[in-house]
């Protein structure tokens, strides 16, 4: 269902990350300090597991699989039961290209070959992209396993916070961008509206009209701005998830409706206190909640009571701000004055709390599939000064 727009953009994306990481190779896996009595160097893990998701079925396991591959490690990898399709063509490319047997390896099914690809003791590394209940299960399968290196990139609930003196106009764009590209489906999608009350009102009142506007379309037109969700049962879970947040006191600016012809939503935008329990759930889908500071303050400390930590956005005017900003909300992407989407290959990417661990994709992904070793020697023959066992060797002579 992700529109044909984006899909050619993720399609594309993979073309180049072989030459950016071979590019970071160097900066990221380096050679010992200036002085240090021998080499670092780097090994490869072994056999590297990559679990992938459906909301970027290429995209995020070629992140994960080309460092993998270029620091020497082979791959077994699981698409999404919900996108196989995608993971059967990525996997025919490397074939095509040469890639000798068992290099790259492919398996499809559901959660429990997932798990018995995550638990077989001959896997030496775990790249999971997914929720965070499903995480949570992989650590704890892996608990006894601890050579294994697992690395979680899970969820968000990601806040934008819109202080008085922002930028209206971008605000909005940015905020719109964030939570309806791919129909609200990314782990970075924005997903809370944090604004202090002299903005709230103009705020909320352009998100709303901009919502109300909105009709999912054919996934296949390239004007389409919002497809359907991944699933029909993506599209219950996240009626239910609102239906949950209505029960809790959450008050519908703009409802979302469910439409006939398969699991098209359409956005919603509801007022919260900030407080409620649902805040907690990842909705994955085009929602917004929205809720009023009193001043700055009031503003970043709801933005740091957020138990993920993937992406948080800041919109002011105030460069002063962005220092006290960054200390205050715990994420492993900070963004000023633009979406909370997106990432960089040149820079790290990952989460905190139950966004994750690690960073397992952007810059730092050659790090993770590889360990570091001290090489250390001596000269041929030369024997390592100690008085103490020189007495004892010539009293053995």
């Amino acid at each position: 269902g992700k529109p044909i727009a984006e899909a050619r953009a993720e399609a594309l994306s993979i073309a180049g990350k072989i030459d950016g990481v071979i590019a970071q190779l160097d900066h990221e896996l380096p050679p010992a300090a200036p002085g240090a009595p021998g080499e670092q160097r780097f090994q490869a893990l072994g056999v590297v597991g990559v679990i992938g998701p459906f909301n970027f079925p290429v995209h995020l396991v070629n992140t994960h699989i080309i460092p993998a591959l270029l620091t020497g490690n082979t791959v077994v990898v699981k698409p999404s039961e919900v996108t196989p399709l995608a993971g059967q063509r990525y996997a025919e490319l490397f074939a095509a290209a040469g890639l000798p047997p068992g290099v790259f390896n492919l398996i499809h099914g559901l959660g429990a070959h997932g798990a018995a690809l995550t638990g077989h003791p001959d896997v030496d590394g775990v790249i999971f992209t997914g929720s965070y209940a499903t995480g949570r299960r992989i650590r704890q399968a892996t608990f006894d396993q601890p050579w294994k290196k697992v690395s979680l990139e899970l969820g968000g609930r990601n806040p934008a916070v819109v202080l008085d003196d922002a930028h209206l106009d971008q605000a909005v764009r940015e905020i719109l961008l964030g939570a309806l590209l791919s129909s609200g489906q990314r782990c970075t999608a924005t997903s809370r509206v944090i604004a202090t009350a002299g903005i709230a009102e103009a705020l909320r009142a352009r998100l709303a009209q901009a919502f109300a506007a909105v009709v999912p379309g054919d996934p296949m037109d390239r004007d389409t701005l919002v497809g359907p969700l991944a699933s029909l049962g993506a599209r219950d879970r996240f009626m239910g998830l609102l239906a949950a947040a209505r029960a809790e006191g959450a008050v519908p600016v703009v409802e979302s409706r469910a439409l006939p012809g398969g699991a098209f939503v359409t956005p919603s935008l509801y007022q919260v206190r900030g407080d409620e329990a649902f805040l907690r759930e990842e909705f994955f889908g085009p929602h917004l909640d929205f809720e009023i500071a009193a001043d700055d303050e009031d503003a970043f400390a709801r933005a740091a009571r957020n138990p993920y930590g993937l992406s948080a956005s800041l919109f002011t005017a105030r460069e002063s701000l962005r220092d006290a900003f960054f200390d205050r909300v715990r994420a492993g992407v900070i963004n000023f004055n633009r979406s909370t989407n997106g990432a960089s290959g040149l820079l790290p990417f990952g989460g905190t709390g139950m966004s994750g661990n690690w960073r397992p994709a952007g810059s730092l992904a050659p790090r993770l599939c590889t360990y570091p070793v001290a090489v250390m020697a001596e000269p041929f023959g030369r024997l390592t000064p100690h008085a103490a066992l020189d007495d004892l060797l010539e009293t053995t002579r």
